[in-house]
């Protein structure tokens, strides 16, 4: 999995390729981390940081990571899991560029304990792009033949705020809900863009069930006047300059 952030206005750029493999066992989950640096220019102060139902651990920090070169982690997590089935775990890659500024990013998977499920609910996350807020929908449907209790948290990156991270509801059979989720823009570039996950967890006769829905979040340009970018804005205004300019020096010729 990648992911891409234009570093500059000379379309310099990070792209972490990011490979990650976990197993549990004997109450430790075990992950491994191998993030390949596809770029065109260093990622700095390059960390995993990895988050599996409570616990948050924190990989050592690599200073730098040239293009073309590999950071490497192994994380432990003891864990008491009582119920077999599939559980999510996230990991956010945290890394700065040339300038020190900050970028995450995400992904998310499932591991399991004992016993492998597949979850009966998936679901869809309509992209979104926005400059300084938008609207994410969350589409979730129960193919099977019983009602679901169901917890749903979003995975977002630092960049983002969002107005709702958890919810609960009860999913009839054979079902659809839909649900909107304010996000804001707290320090994300124009030009980015970003993964989102919704986790949905139940359980159901002794086995826990999860599903991930992944949804994709691009920064735009903030708007100008009228509603128009700052480019076109900048465009105009050099052409009412010039016409201005122009008739200036008709005027004199007359």
């Amino acid at each position: 999995m990648s992911f891409a952030m234009l570093a500059s206005a000379n379309a310099s750029f990070i792209s972490l390729q990011t490979g990650l493999s976990a197993k549990y066992e004997n109450n430790v989950l075990k992950v491994k981390v191998s993030v390949i640096n596809k770029g065109d220019e260093p990622a700095y102060n390059v960390a995993a940081e990895l988050m599996a139902g409570s616990k948050n651990v924190r990989a050592e920090k690599m200073a730098e990571l040239p293009v073309n070169s590999t950071y490497q982690a192994e994380i432990a997590v003891p864990l008491s899991l009582k119920t077999p089935g599939a559980y999510p775990l996230s990991l956010a890659m945290h890394y700065t560029d040339a300038n020190q500024y900050p970028f995450t990013a995400l992904i998310a998977q499932t591991y399991v304990n004992g016993q492998e499920t597949s979850s009966p609910v998936f679901g869809q996350i309509r992209p979104a792009s926005f400059a300084k807020e938008g609207e994410l929908e969350l589409s979730l449907k129960n193919s099977s033949a019983k009602a679901i209790k169901l917890a749903t948290f979003l995975l977002a990156p630092r960049e983002l705020t969002l107005d709702v991270e958890k919810s609960e509801m009860k999913l009839a059979p054979r079902s659809e809900t839909k649900q909107k989720i304010v996000v804001k823009n707290f320090s994300a570039l124009a030009g980015s863009t970003y993964q989102v996950f919704a986790v949905s967890e139940f359980e159901d006769q002794g086995l826990h069930y999860t599903s991930l829905t992944p949804g994709i979040i691009k920064i735009t340009a903030g708007q100008g006047f009228f509603g128009l970018g700052y480019s076109a804005v900048i465009i105009i205004l050099g052409l009412l300059t010039a016409i201005f300019i122009g008739a200036q020096f008709f005027n004199r010729g007359k």
